[in-house]
């Protein structure tokens, strides 16, 4: 969804807060402050369960789904999307934990660094990505300084977070009705995905809603 229709979302039981956070963070998105890099941050899971779409099958065919158990291996991805530029930052991690947050994080970090650039990170309101909630979070921000904001999205409101939809194509080409029968498959998958995405920055940026890929090609 593009930031600029970040507003018009339905309002609900608490419209007027939630318009107001709304609203700085499509201020932002539209108008990153210069010398930072903005990132938009969010996990995704990954699973020898599939996750399940409807699927067309010739008549009289159905196809089968292997189950893996009860206790199927899962990895997550943890990523950050350079809101300028479509560059992904990532990680993976066996759990979804402060831990992989802060290791996505020490990478923007070490990235923005090289350009000269402090980093503001778009995410969610998840436990382990808050200062008050996570002790590893919040050295990391005393560590940082200045040089580190957090800025999160309302509660409730995944719309909010254009990562969404770079997750809704990962899945759709990744986990939706695989057959993986090695979680090491399904990384390897996913590794290629982001090969793919590497090598057309400008893509991502369109699937994200990146309002500033149309003033990248303006000015060229």
């Amino acid at each position: 969804m593009p930031a600029a229709d970040l507003e018009r979302q339905a309002p609900g039981p608490t419209a007027a807060g939630l318009c107001t956070k709304k609203g700085a963070i499509t201020r932002l998105l539209n108008h990153p402050p210069r010398g930072a890099d903005v990132y938009v941050q969010d996990e995704a899971e990954m699973s020898l369960f599939p996750t399940l779409t409807r699927m067309g099958m010739p008549r009289g065919q159905q196809r089968t789904m292997k189950a893996p158990g009860v206790h199927p291996a899962k990895r997550h991805e943890v990523a950050a999307i350079d809101w300028r530029s479509g560059d992904i930052v990532r990680v993976r991690s066996r759990q979804r934990n402060a831990a992989a947050f802060c290791r996505l994080v020490e990478k923007c970090m070490a990235r923005s660094a090289q350009r000269k650039r402090r980093v503001i990170i778009v995410t969610d309101r998840a436990r382990f990505h808050r200062r008050e909630t996570s002790q590893r979070v919040a050295a990391l921000l005393d560590r940082y300084g200045r040089r580190l904001q957090l800025r999160y999205v309302p509660s409730y409101s995944p719309e909010c977070n254009p990562t969404e939809l770079l997750w809704k194509d990962w899945r759709h080409h990744v986990t939706h009705d695989h057959d993986r029968a090695d979680i090491a498959d399904l990384e390897h998958d996913s590794d290629s995905y982001f090969r793919r995405r590497a090598r057309n920055k400008g893509s991502t940026l369109r699937t994200i809603g990146s309002p500033l890929r149309r003033r990248q090609n303006r000015r060229n």
